[in-house]
């Protein structure tokens, strides 16, 4: 219900500007890759300390992200949507003061963001955008136990995004970028995680 809401909103902006003369839609698509780290809950620390084992806190992750981009290309602000899914690879749910794996985890991040692009490059030919973003996703964290079951663990998730876009040309833009994601659901092993990046975007 509540992403339901934000995507509307969302939409009704993005439709309340349209008739704008200098207003421009630049879809992109693109690949990121990064660092993610892992804050756990209070109840995952009493697994750790009750079954002697360590969650492994840092993953590299990749991922893939589509949106749109919306405003003049000289003005100061822009608008848009980001869709962004985020995979990372395992890492080794290690058992205390011995080199033995317990288990392999994982985690998976999926969203939809309103970003505001805010110009910084002053009058540089390319654009420097600050990107200040807000949304709507899901985050899953998944286990696989050595010589036992696996489980996935999923949660709804608001989603805030800080970083900056540095054009290259008029269609290949870099990002750098900090998000931090916010699991709800209190089964979920972790109070937060984030992910530290960045991402090479296509803009038609």
């Amino acid at each position: 219900m509540k992403s339901n809401i934000v995507l509307t909103s969302v939409t009704a902006l993005l439709v309340s500007v349209a008739g704008a003369n200098a207003l421009e839609y630049r879809p992109f698509v693109g690949v990121s890759m990064g660092v993610q780290g892992a804050i756990y809950s209070s109840d995952a620390k009493d697994i750790e300390r009750a079954s002697a084992i360590d969650f492994p806190t840092d993953f590299f992750a990749f991922g893939m992200e589509t949106g749109v981009r919306a405003g003049g290309y000289k003005d100061i602000y822009n608008g848009g949507i980001t869709l962004s899914a985020t995979k990372s690879t395992y890492s080794k749910v290690q058992k205390k003061y011995v080199d033995t794996r317990a288990a392999s985890a994982d985690l998976f991040d999926v969203s939809v963001s309103y970003d505001n692009y805010i110009r910084i490059s002053g009058d540089k030919a390319n654009r420097i955008d600050l990107v200040l973003g807000a949304g709507l996703g899901a985050t899953a964290y998944h286990m696989d136990v050595v010589g036992g079951d696996s489980e996935t663990v999923w949660s709804f998730a608001p989603e805030f995004k800080v970083g900056m876009d540095f054009e290259l040309t008029k269609s290949i833009t870099l990002s750098a970028s900090f998000r931090t994601i916010f699991p709800t659901n209190e089964n979920h092993e972790l109070n937060a995680s984030y992910i530290a990046g960045g991402s090479v975007k296509y803009l038609f």
